[in-house]
């Protein structure tokens, strides 16, 4: 998902903006933290998003304090959709950290740096390629959002999904397959601030064993 900014631009807490953030714990790590809290007690995470639902003025979320509006494509349709979802969705075990594909969502986060958006580098790389270069397997889902405000809302981006008709970043976040995950996020010219996480079946991006 790609989030808009309307209106004069506050610069949320985030990378050098924020260093008493940085200093307590980087920002991947608390993606990180943030996907294994929606994995372990989905319940738990719909009730936060009926309050972030509260934000919503339209297709606009308006959060308490900031100058800027973010544009939505269904607005608040999305969220209830994504509410029920979790809801009745069963606790999965947490997606432990892995340093391979960390490597890997690194490669592309830093490749945007200089601007585009999705999967393929600008070599032309897939997900699986990425992983491939730093030694794993091609058994690699990729998830990015762009523009987040901050750390939960990398992950709600991706689990309400606005404007994904399939839900498939929701789908990949919630895989009970899926059982490491590596979080880069670095700067993005147009939206600020990409993340990409990385996920697999093994910690290396290879297939499971029999």
């Amino acid at each position: 998902m790609k989030t808009v900014l309307v209106g004069a631009v506050t610069i949320f807490c985030l990378f050098s903006d924020c260093r008493a953030l940085a200093a307590e714990t980087s920002l991947e790590a608390q993606v990180l933290a943030a996907l294994n809290s929606a994995r372990t007690d989905p319940q738990n995470y719909a009730r936060g998003l009926q309050r972030y639902r509260t934000y919503f003025d339209g297709d606009l979320i308006r959060y308490p304090g900031q100058a800027a509006d973010l544009q939505t494509e269904e607005g608040v349709a999305a969220v209830d959709e994504a509410i029920a979802f979790t809801g009745r969705q069963p606790a999965l075990a947490p997606v432990d950290g892995a340093p391979l594909l960390a490597a890997s969502a690194a490669d592309l986060a830093a490749d945007q740096a200089s601007g585009g958006i999705g999967h393929s580098g600008s070599d032309g790389s897939s997900p699986a390629d990425r992983a491939r270069r730093h030694g794993g397997g091609g058994y690699v889902a990729e998830v990015i959002a762009y523009g987040p405000v901050d750390a939960a809302d990398v992950v709600r981006q991706l689990i309400i999904d606005d404007g994904v008709p399939d839900r498939g970043h929701r789908s990949i976040l919630y895989s009970p397959e899926l059982r490491f995950a590596g979080v880069a996020c670095g700067h993005h010219p147009e939206y600020r601030v990409v993340c990409v996480i990385d996920l697999g079946i093994r910690s290396d991006g290879r297939p499971a064993t029999r």
